[in-house]
């Protein structure tokens, strides 16, 4: 009967899948049907048909050039020569050219003190630098997530001074109930002071996002770039960039 005949399909089915297990092959597998289109008859009866000798472009901003799939061809040449940045987003302006000090520190374009690392070459000493707001380099939703996330985390510290400064204006009123004297009076305005600016503060918040400061200099052959990126740290490392691995063009790298 149709039943039984069903019923008896369907047990099968269910030990199949009862001793099938999902590993890296088979979810690989299933992602690439080459089995179902005969691919993998294709290749097995042209094993040189892998794409050797040919030289593609490809447009698209979702290209990951550290992916281990990209790394070399199938005869172990390198797979991508050159990844170029079309969109101008994450364009730096590096026109600006400084001399490290005598302990090797350097004034970002941002304004932040670096400090360059001593091993790096660099012939002629001359170091450009030029900063990036990560804001740019982000989506518009991405952007607007952090920005309230980073207020929040600024007027819970913010709201935390404002607490300090009042305690410490009224441990100053009660211990000196009468201001007379001219030091207590200018101590007693700094106090106040110290509040207003704090409130003011609040109300004048503006978050041009953390920054990123990039160093590029000429090694004697290529050119490189080392990024500091310690605005992005809760605790700030002055002497991250020195820690940095410089990069260069990728067909050199």
């Amino acid at each position: 009967m149709p039943g039984s005949s069903f019923g008896d399909t369907s047990g099968d089915d269910n030990g199949r899948l009862r001793n099938f297990k999902l590993n890296e092959s088979t979810f690989l597998a299933s992602l690439m049907p080459k089995k179902e289109i005969g691919a993998d008859r294709f290749i097995e009866a042209h094993p040189h048909y892998d794409g050797r000798g040919v030289l593609i472009a490809i447009f698209d901003s979702g290209v990951d050039p550290a992916a281990s799939g990209l790394q070399v061809t199938s005869d172990g040449k390198p797979k991508i020569l050159d990844v170029i940045d079309c969109t101008g987003s994450g364009d730096v302006d590096t026109s600006k050219v400084v001399k490290a000090d005598a302990d090797g520190c350097i004034r970002g374009a941002s304004g932040a003190s670096l400090v360059v690392n001593s091993s790096w070459e660099n012939p002629s000493g001359e170091w450009r630098v030029g900063y990036k707001l990560v804001y740019e380099l982000f989506t518009g939703t991405l952007t607007s997530r952090l920005k309230r996330e980073r207020k929040k985390k600024w007027d819970e510290k913010n709201q935390e001074e404002i607490a300090k400064a009042v305690k410490h204006l009224d441990e100053f009123d009660q211990k000196h109930t009468k201001v007379e004297d001219a030091n207590l009076k200018r101590a007693r305005e700094d106090l106040q002071s110290r509040i207003d600016i704090l409130r003011k503060q609040a109300e004048s918040y503006d978050d041009k996002g953390p920054v990123i400061d990039a160093v590029v200099w000429h090694d004697g052959e290529v050119w490189r770039v080392a990024l500091d990126t310690q605005s992005l740290e809760d605790d700030p490392d002055c002497g991250k960039l020195a820690n940095f691995v410089p990069l260069t063009n990728y067909r050199y790298a």
